[in-house]
């Protein structure tokens, strides 16, 4: 999947992300938020926030090139500035797909997302709690 907007309509469907101020700031505070995403239109306060939400947390967070009015269509809840994926690989292929559209300024977060996401596929492997295909 190259569309980066795509992902998030994906992980909604999956039910690997949660949009909303409240929800993301929830599952950022419990430790399973795996990435934060701010729309780029969202107000100072609200980018304030959700800085604070991360700080001293592992979680990262990305302000994306896309609009409020563009998650919010794709995710389906009006007035969406900021979701937190809680799905690693979603949130690592949202990432890369970042970084090949946009460039440079998501190459750390794609990187860092996709290292994540290769130590938890050993750890599964090792600990033998993959799961078979079907």
């Amino acid at each position: 999947m190259a569309d980066a907007l795509g992902y998030i309509g994906v992980a909604r469907m999956a039910g690997g992300i949660e949009t909303g101020e409240e929800n993301a700031r929830a599952l950022v505070r419990s430790g399973k938020a795996k990435l934060l995403i701010v729309a780029a239109d969202a107000s100072p306060g609200a980018k304030r926030r959700a800085e604070g939400y991360v700080f001293e947390t592992n979680t990262p967070m990305v302000e994306t090139p896309y609009q409020k009015s563009q998650i919010s269509a794709i995710s389906g809840r009006p007035g969406c500035s900021m979701a937190a994926f809680t799905n690693l690989g979603l949130a690592a292929g949202f990432a890369a797909a970042l970084f090949a559209e946009y460039g440079a300024q998501y190459r750390e977060i794609a990187e860092s997302l996709g290292a994540k996401q290769a130590r938890a596929r050993r750890r599964a492997k090792k600990s033998g709690k993959r799961r078979k295909n079907a």
